[in-house]
């Protein structure tokens, strides 16, 4: 017979809904990440500009807004400790920069891709430039996933929380 357990240390047993919001984040991020790295790895293997749109479609765009809504209502939770966090804030500013800038530029640059493919003509430019821009974006997801699990200090003292450090 196995002996009862005893909470030694006065820990309340679970953790809220944390927990429950934070595997399905790094699944949504995942899925983002993922759609972008293999979008590009596709791409650069002859993709079609319409099977690139519904790729795009159906993982980057659903696990970007996934990952952003359970981010926001993770960060509701404890809104003024987590946004005195600097790596925080830098990673908010990161993705209010980097998610609408790249999703404008490779919008727009695969709508004239498949704009050139349905009138025959070459659009050799955009398909760098796009396959540039899903570089760029690849990298500034790395990013944001690198902040997001190092969480560096960037000169912040946690132990000072209550003198503004």
């Amino acid at each position: 017979m196995a002996a009862a357990f005893v909470n030694r240390f006065g820990r309340r047993p679970g953790r809220g809904i944390r927990p429950w919001l934070l595997l399905p984040k790094v699944i949504a991020v995942m899925l983002y990440a993922g759609g972008l790295a293999s979008l590009l790895v596709l791409w650069t293997g002859g993709l079609s500009p319409g099977l690139a749109r519904r790729l795009a479609l159906c993982t980057i765009v659903p696990g970007a807004a996934c990952a952003n809504v359970l981010g926001l209502v993770l960060l509701l939770q404890h809104p003024r400790v987590f946004l005195r966090m600097r790596w925080l804030v830098v990673k908010l500013i990161s993705l209010a920069v980097i998610m609408p800038a790249s999703h404008l530029f490779l919008a727009t640059r695969l709508a004239i891709i498949r704009g050139a493919a349905e009138s025959g003509m070459p659009a050799d430019d955009a398909a760098a430039q796009f396959t540039c821009g899903l570089v760029v974006a690849l990298a500034g997801a790395v990013w944001i996933i690198v902040l997001g699990r190092l969480k560096p200090r960037f000169g912040q003292n946690p132990a000072a929380r209550g003198r503004g450090g």
